[in-house]
């Protein structure tokens, strides 16, 4: 349950805050709000249309989920032995083997699961915590989702579901290659498992 849960949050909170002036609950309420839009639409009901639905999912994650700030942080202490190029690669490529693997399981999974907001708290200017709850299954299970404001736009970096949150998970995984491989290494291993989901599908 927990990752069908913390997964389907990771991917239907989809869109940006045009204003500064925004409030960052109310940014993700509109996000959530047009990821499921797109996950209910009869349209793609025909399986032939899946792909094109992922690809909509997809734009819409990648508006609104800050990967460069997700991935500077699994990547800890590591970010600084990767180069400026190697940065901009790493966070190209996982961030796509995140958006493959993810939305076609939330596209299989998704069962009309709704959300509840219960707040945010402001963290300076720039940083929030906001904190909902979905309702899986008549079961409630609490989020809390930490978002920047860039330019004036919310976005997520971190998100967290019964004190598991996404940024310690990827990072205890990538730890123990961190420190015996090249940033290259670790790169191509990560394309591996793109061309992988690739072969698949």
């Amino acid at each position: 349950m927990r990752n069908t849960v913390f997964f389907l949050l990771l991917m239907i909170t989809a869109a940006p805050s045009f204003s500064f002036a925004q409030q960052p609950l109310e940014a993700l309420r509109q996000g959530i709000d047009q990821g499921i839009s797109v996950l209910e639409d009869p349209r793609f009901e025909d399986a032939s249309r899946k792909p094109e639905q992922q690809q909509l999912l997809w734009e819409l994650m990648q508006q609104f989920f800050d990967f460069r700030e997700f991935s500077r942080k699994v990547l800890g202490p590591y970010w600084n032995k990767f180069s400026r190029p190697q940065r901009d690669e790493f966070v190209g490529v996982f961030s796509e083997f995140l958006g493959k693997f993810y939305l076609g399981r939330l596209q299989d999974r998704y069962n009309q699961e709704r959300v509840n907001y219960l707040g945010q708290q402001l963290i300076g200017q720039f940083s929030a915590l906001v904190k909902i709850e979905v309702l899986w299954r008549s079961v409630k299970v609490p989020v809390e989702l930490r978002m920047t404001n860039r330019s004036g736009q919310w976005r997520v970096y971190d998100l967290s579901i019964l004190g598991i949150d996404a940024v310690s998970n990827y990072r205890a995984q990538f730890k123990s290659i961190l420190g015996s491989e090249s940033p290259q290494q670790i790169i191509g291993r990560i394309k591996g498992k793109i061309a992988e989901l690739d072969a698949k599908s």
